[in-house]
């Protein structure tokens, strides 16, 4: 037994000099009750607490000295942490077990977590003495803790990460000791170690197998299994600015290497979490929700809302944790957020491209449940960026014009390629765009959210939208083969693939359409669009002073008031602006036709302000998107927007009063025929479906604004705009747009009646038992062939009805440019066409069975048509038009609209129709008397192009052709070019030919004197 004065002991001189400088020394009585050990062999059964009796094992010290050296307690106390069995060197209290956990706590971190616990309450309370003595004690603790990290293998079977866990585990938030704890030893970890490497090589050895652990138990969570604490765990690498150590530990951790793809970031801690949603974890794995349901469930779950947005908040608050901790953390958290974008940039083209080969893209890309919580992570952070604070009006709209490296670092732009964004003007080969001179946060945060919803749910939107069209045409088979045969394989098949259908749109419906974050994503695209509107609107004098700072940002919300189509100075930075921002909103607007009306777009009415007036400006300026694509996207938002029921939507109205109330309201018909023109003028094959798509949303608003009689004004004024300007160098955009209306309605009848006749054809075959004699792939053809032509024919007759609808809208109130010399001719063969082959001898080659599927409405159609000609039956120039339309007109024409209208209930239309048939017939007799007194004209007096005689013979310019003037003038409504060499032609530059005119005046003269006398 060693004592005092043993010197084979190699701990008795620290013994000695314990007893002869008791004043240095650390206090027995705090080492019993901070560190739960003693030196002295005498049982004390009269202490509070227990201990061990570390005598045997260091050396017994019976002195009667109050204090021990502090050498001499460091050594104990390593020696203490090196114990294995414990229980043989405790000492309790006369009958208690007080402490007893505490001081045979085994693991050496968690027993260090308790000394610095019961050390930090000492010096509270205790004296000056005390707390000196405290100090000297939680030196010891640290050093012995970084030991511990530094140099776990002295320590087995030890596991440092498991005791972490434990005591993240047992702290709750009242509790920071945990906190402190790891930070100071942290700190001394970084302190011990010369170099940083080795001691963040030593903190990533204790802490990445914790991470490692927790990743691992994710891979098998969902929404409702997930751990509970998790982010309260992770939120000890990330809640302190001073543990910034931690958290760059932590997105190091979950960063893969640099040319990762995108699929790869999902199998990170980071993508993991990102991953948990109501939505699968990746694009191959089962959907786990909404599984027991019937073709009438149902179609949200609230209780899975709310888990989803608790978990998005967590994360959400644990990545503002990680760009609010250090510069480090934030450079390294935004660096994880660009590449993880860069690499999953192939999303954004998934879901367009028809023959998509999924496989290919599975492991890729990441999932529809990674991007939509990632999405959802940075909309939560660009919460500043809205109404109230509006910080968005700091964002900087040259963001994606640095291109150089070396730039992009030197001035914060974190996403990699954004220069290679497509903006909304394009810009020359080789151009340099202006750039700030640095891009704040708010900027940088702004970008990646729009990248982020881009490539999550746009691309999300696009697919459901696709998987609800497949749920369609399964329910509609199902409900044709069950009312046959409920009972058969192929009805329960049906029905089968019917649920799964269902319960995938539901997860995916129900993953984007959370409340919580469908509100962020509604403020943040209102920001979006306040934002849009200022750097377009901003006055030349604000843009040069931006340009003297190399800050582009607004800075001020202006709301200035649109005046014109196009701002009187478009600042060079909109080459810079990306078009994905627009067209973000417009699918986000979009999408919100899926709900019934219980959104909170529905609510939050200050948002259809900032809508309406972005998309008015937006939408009918090519000088601010060059794209006609983008801008008739646009219409489709602003059908949105109408308080009715619309195309496409569950909702039964819409409250908003933009179109009543808002100062800007005026613009919206200008807009709208800019944008229907030039869908038109791209140059660009349109395919039917997507110009099907294009129209149909800017009629119905054109159909609401009807009934509004302010805009009606508006349309009254562009057509008196459009006669004042027949002959300018750019043709009016009202006479361009009812030009592409009697275009679209003579196409859209012919292929509609075309269409009709085939099916008629076909379903007559069917009947009469020709298919049966096909082989089975034949009637496969057959039945493709049929279904095709159906589609179509249902497109042509929709648009077909609509544009028909406008026109007779239009012609209630607006008759004399359609009456002028340039479009007379085309509206009265249009209207004559449509009426001979609705009423005529041949109609019934397009009698085909169930028109309603194909929107065929011929009764309806014929109303309609004969509105039109009693709209314009008052102007003679009409009329005449009517009769001498060679191709249509025959008196026979207006017996049997007669006939037609008293058989489908025309009401007073049929005795106006009479009137007017009447005035024709009276015009047709005076017609033909002069086109046979008009008969022998001279080749030259005749119009080369329709080869009627001309009234008004003008001369063009290149190829030196005499035309009628109304013939050219109508050419070039819709191609600006000479239709005789193909070279560039406007109406200002044809010459009158002033000596032919007058020949045929002339020769007209003397055929009518000659007529006179004869008679």
């Amino acid at each position: 037994m060693a004592s005092v004065g043993d010197t084979e002991n190699p701990f008795a001189a620290l013994l000695q000099q314990s007893a002869g400088a008791p004043s240095n020394g650390i206090s027995k009585e705090l080492v019993e009750f901070i560190l739960l050990f003693t030196l002295n062999k005498d049982v004390d059964h009269s202490r509070k607490h227990s201990v061990l009796c570390l005598a045997d094992v260091i050396i017994a010290d019976n002195s009667e000295t109050g204090t021990l050296s502090e050498d001499l307690v460091a050594h104990a106390m390593f020696e203490r942490l090196m114990l294995n069995d414990l229980a043989q060197y405790l000492v309790t209290p006369f009958q208690s077990t007080q402490g007893q956990e505490d001081a045979m706590q085994q693991h050496s971190m968690k027993y260090l977590h308790g000394a610095f616990n019961r050390c930090e309450r000492k010096r509270q309370v205790g004296s000056e003495r005390d707390k000196k003595d405290c100090d000297q004690i939680m030196k010891l603790i640290f050093n012995n803790a970084s030991t511990c990290m530094r140099q776990p293998d002295l320590f087995l079977p030890q596991t440092f990460w498991l005791q972490w866990l434990d005591l993240f585990d047992m702290a709750d938030e009242h509790d920071t000791s945990v906190q402190e704890f790891l930070i100071r030893v942290c700190d001394k970890v970084l302190e011990d170690d010369e170099q940083e490497l080795e001691a963040i090589g030593a903190l990533k050895a204790i802490f990445y197998p914790m991470l490692q652990h927790l990743q691992k138990q994710l891979v098998k969570d969902n929404l409702i299994t997930i751990r509970k604490n998790l982010f309260w765990v992770l939120g000890y690498f990330v809640r302190e600015k001073r543990a910034g150590m931690l958290g760059e530990l932590l997105i190091d951790y979950t960063t893969p290497n640099p040319k990762a793809k995108g699929g790869d970031y999902m199998v990170t801690l980071f993508g993991q979490l990102l991953c948990v949603s109501i939505m699968p974890k990746t694009q191959n794995a089962p959907y786990e929700f909404f599984r027991d349901i019937s073709l009438v469930s149902q179609q949200t779950d609230p209780s899975l809302w709310q888990l989803l947005s608790h978990h998005q908040q967590q994360l959400y608050m644990l990545i503002k944790q990680l760009l609010v901790q250090t510069p480090a953390t934030k450079k390294k958290t935004l660096q994880w957020i660009a590449n993880c974008l860069d690499a999953n940039v192939a999303r954004g083209h998934l879901w367009s491209t028809i023959n998509l080969n999924m496989q290919q893209t599975v492991h890729s890309t990441a999932s529809d449940a990674f991007m939509t919580s990632l999405s959802a992570v940075l909309m939560r952070l660009c919460a500043p960026l809205c109404v109230p604070s509006l910080k968005v009006l700091l964002v900087d709209p040259t963001y994606c014009a640095v291109s150089e490296a070396e730039q992009r670092k030197a001035k914060g732009v974190s996403m990699l390629k954004a220069y290679e964004e497509t903006c909304l003007l394009p810009s020359e080969e080789g151009e340099l765009r202006l750039t700030a001179a640095k891009y704040n946060f708010i900027t940088e945060i702004f970008y990646l959210a729009h990248k982020a919803f881009e490539l999550g749910n746009r691309a999300c939107i696009e697919r459901m939208t696709r998987m609800m069209r497949e749920l369609q045409n399964t329910q509609t088979a199902y409900q044709d083969v069950a009312t046959r045969d409920p009972n058969n394989d192929l009805t329960k098949n049906l029905l089968r693939m019917l649920q799964e259908q269902m319960q995938q749109v539901l997860c995916i419906r129900n993953g984007l359409a959370e409340p919580e974050n469908d509100a962020a994503i509604l403020r943040f695209f209102e920001a979006s669009a306040i934002w849009l509107t200022e750097i377009a609107m901003i006055p030349r004098e604000s843009y040069e002073s931006a340009l003297d700072k190399q800050d582009f940002a607004p800075q001020l919300l202006r709301n200035l008031e649109l005046l014109s189509d196009t701002p009187p100075f478009v600042a060079p930075y909109m080459k810079s602006v990306p078009e994905n921002i627009i067209d973000n909103i417009a699918a986000y607007l979009n999408f919100c036709r899926n709900f019934s009306g219980d959104q909170f777009i529905q609510m939050y009415t200050s948002s259809h302000d900032a809508f309406f007036k972005m998309i008015l400006l937006f939408m009918g300026s090519s000088e601010l998107v060059k794209n006609p694509h983008l801008r008739a996207k646009l219409a489709d938002a602003l059908e949105f927007l109408l308080p009715t029921q619309i195309s496409g939507s569950n909702r039964k109205a819409f409250i908003t009063h933009v179109f009543d109330n808002h100062p800007d309201r005026l613009q919206v018909v200008r807009s709208l025929l800019n944008v229907f023109v030039s869908i038109e003028m791209t140059g660009q094959s349109v395919q039917f479906e997507q110009k099907f798509n294009y129209r149909r949303p800017m009629y119905a608003i054109m159909e609401f604004l009807w009934t509004k009689q302010e805009h009606i004004e508006c349309f009254r004024t562009l057509a008196s705009e459009a006669e004042n300007n027949m002959e300018a160098i750019e043709p009016p955009i009202f006479l361009r747009f009812i030009n592409l209306l009697i275009n679209d309605a003579i196409f859209l009848l012919d292929e509609s009646l075309s269409n009709l006749e085939q099916i008629k054809q076909l379903q007559r075959a069917q009947d009469n038992g020709e298919w049966n004699n096909l082989s089975h792939s034949e009637r496969q053809q057959q039945t493709t062939n049929l279904h095709h032509l159906g589609m179509l024919a249902r497109f042509d007759n929709i648009l077909g009805r609509d544009t028909i609808n406008i026109l007779k809208l239009l012609t209630t109130e607006i008759k004399s440019i359609f009456c002028h010399n340039s479009m007379v001719d085309r509206i009265a063969a249009m209207l004559n066409y449509f009426l001979l082959h609705l009423v005529g001898p041949q109609r019934e080659r397009f009698k085909v069975k169930d028109k309603k599927e194909f929107e065929f409405d011929p009764a309806q159609t014929v109303l309609e048509i004969a509105r039109i000609y009693i709209n314009l039956s008052s102007d003679n120039s009409f009329c005449l038009a009517v009769t001498q339309d060679g191709r249509s007109y025959s008196d026979q024409l207006f017996g049997y609209a007669e006939n037609i209208l008293i058989r489908i209930g025309g009401g007073q239309l049929i005795g106006d129709m009479a009137e007017f048939a009447a005035k024709v017939q009276k015009m047709s007799a005076d017609y033909k008397e002069e086109q046979e007194l008009l008969a022998d004209a001279p080749e030259e007096y005749l119009d080369p192009i329709i080869s009627t005689l001309m009234t008004d013979p003008v001369v063009l310019p290149s190829s030196k052709v005499t035309v009628d003037r109304s013939t050219i003038a109508r050419h070039l409504l819709s191609d600006q070019t000479d239709p005789f060499n193909r070279e560039p032609l406007t109406m200002d530059k044809v010459k009158s030919n002033e000596a032919l005119k007058l020949q045929i005046e002339q020769w007209i003269e003397s055929k009518r004197s000659a007529a006179r006398e004869k008679s």
